[in-house]
């Protein structure tokens, strides 16, 4: 099985470091980069503890799977927040532990 195909119908729910690094590959490419994608589009630079995670646009609990077409990079702020609270994108929670200001 390639990278491309790989997660296709996969619903099973995995780690970031349980994925193969071929299909991180076409993650980064996809989105020009390993950054969350949501601090990048709030002006934010998270700080170099924060981890980043692989997120899924379409949830697996609403019918996603593990192909790379439907991950993302966010840090884990802002990922735990989204499981939390279904299309939030507010600011991530090291930005109130490290009193940084938002943009906005």
């Amino acid at each position: 099985m390639t990278a491309e195909e790989w997660g296709r119908g996969d619903r099973r729910r995995l780690s970031t470091r349980d994925f193969p690094a071929e299909v991180l590959a076409l993650v980064n490419a996809k989105q020009g980069g390993r950054f969350c994608l949501l601090c990048q589009e709030q002006g934010l630079t998270p700080p170099e503890d924060q981890q980043l995670v692989v997120d899924h646009l379409q949830p697996l609990s609403k019918g996603g799977d593990n192909h790379w077409s439907n991950l993302r990079w966010l840090c884990a702020s802002h990922n735990a927040a989204r499981q939390a609270r279904a299309g939030w994108s507010g600011p991530p929670a090291w930005v109130r532990r490290i009193g940084v200001s938002p943009p906005w």
